[in-house]
């Protein structure tokens, strides 16, 4: 039999331990449970939050205790989402292709509005914090490269371009199925490449991406998350076949401490711990001959492995303040930006 009073002096004395012990503590304690109840039907646990799990038998006993905030946060921009779906679909959509000559406005608006709000929720749900975010102009020709840590690394570089939106180079995987991010890249026409598909394919799509530069397009260079927020070596293949047919005015645009976000079961468990550093440099010109291809996009890899470095330097950390942090481009920069010239066939 259960032995409820042994049970509740442990909750009692846990207040006299290191969140260390009374974590295992509570392993310890939540597996009794398991053994003895016979039909467990609901178990309410409280270790830092209040959480209500339904407990089948053959639930493996070992599972991590969910932290309320990571939770809330979760919950906070999953319903946000679903709402922004229906908005979207009811409102946007429409408002964009009713009004050609205001759809640049509408898009950039309604890109900028979810991205902050997805910052807010981590901030102010999560208890994440976001030092101030430099600025990448919204100018003809522009292309960001990003290291690529987490979740939040899309809405962190669309709230760094000012006074318009982008086009983000995005998996093809993304455009079902997720609430109003799918329908969010059909909306925005972001480039989809398939990485099973076939090199062919891709460069096919990044080529009819260059031909309208208006928008500013983002590449994530090292193709996929980093799982331990280093920087991954760049792959060549995406950023190739946009250099191939146009020259553009490339930002840097590197992140740290949003790794706690990397993925949605790491923002339950460690969204507080967010603490996002960002910096921006350039613009850095392309080679206009394809041979050097390669050596620019190593110079362009040093240069984020020495920016990520210099985020996570104690200096940097200490003396961040609104004016040094990254490189902050202004609207009247973006308005002087260079026309650019696409290459011939």
């Amino acid at each position: 039999m259960l032995d409820l009073q042994r049970l509740e002096m442990g909750w009692e004395d846990s207040s006299r331990v290191t969140r260390g012990h009374f974590e295992e503590s509570t392993h310890r304690v939540l597996e009794a449970v398991f053994r003895q109840l016979h039909n467990p039907k609901l178990l309410l646990v409280s270790v830092d939050c209040v959480v209500a799990l339904e407990v089948p038998l053959h639930m493996p006993l070992a599972f991590e205790p969910m932290k309320l905030r990571g939770f809330l946060t979760v919950v906070t921009i999953g319903g946000f989402l679903v709402l922004a779906e229906v908005v979207q679909r009811l409102i946007i959509v429409p408002l964009a292709w009713a009004g050609p000559a205001r759809k640049d406005r509408v898009l950039a608006v309604w890109l900028r509005g979810l991205a902050s709000a997805i910052i807010g929720g981590v901030r102010s749900v999560g208890g994440g914090k976001f030092a101030p975010l430099p600025t990448i102009p919204f100018a003809p020709g522009v292309l960001v490269l990003m290291n690529h840590q987490s979740l939040l690394d899309i809405p962190i570089v669309v709230q760094c371009v000012e006074g318009g939106y982008l086009r983000i180079v995005t998996r093809k995987r993304y455009a079902r199925g997720v609430p109003a991010i799918s329908r969010l890249i059909k909306l925005y026409d972001f480039p989809l490449v398939d990485p099973t598909g076939g090199m062919r394919e891709q460069v096919k799509v990044l080529r009819e991406a260059a031909r309208d530069p208006r928008v500013p397009i983002v590449v994530y260079p090292e193709g996929t998350r980093s799982r331990d927020g280093e920087l991954l070596p760049f792959r060549r293949g995406a950023v190739d076949a946009l250099l191939r047919h146009r020259q553009w005015k490339v930002y840097l645009a590197t992140a740290d401490g949003t790794l706690p976000c990397g993925r949605l079961k790491d923002m339950l468990n460690g969204v507080q711990m967010v603490d996002c550093r960002v910096n921006v440099s350039g613009p850095f010109d392309t080679p206009t001959d394809p041979k050097d291809f390669r050596f620019w996009l190593e110079e362009m890899e040093g240069r984020m492995r020495k920016d990520l470095t210099e985020l996570r330097s104690p200096a940097a950390v200490s003396n961040r303040t609104p004016e040094t942090h990254g490189v902050e481009t202004s609207r009247a920069e973006a308005s002087k930006a260079e026309p650019v010239t696409e290459r011939p066939e």
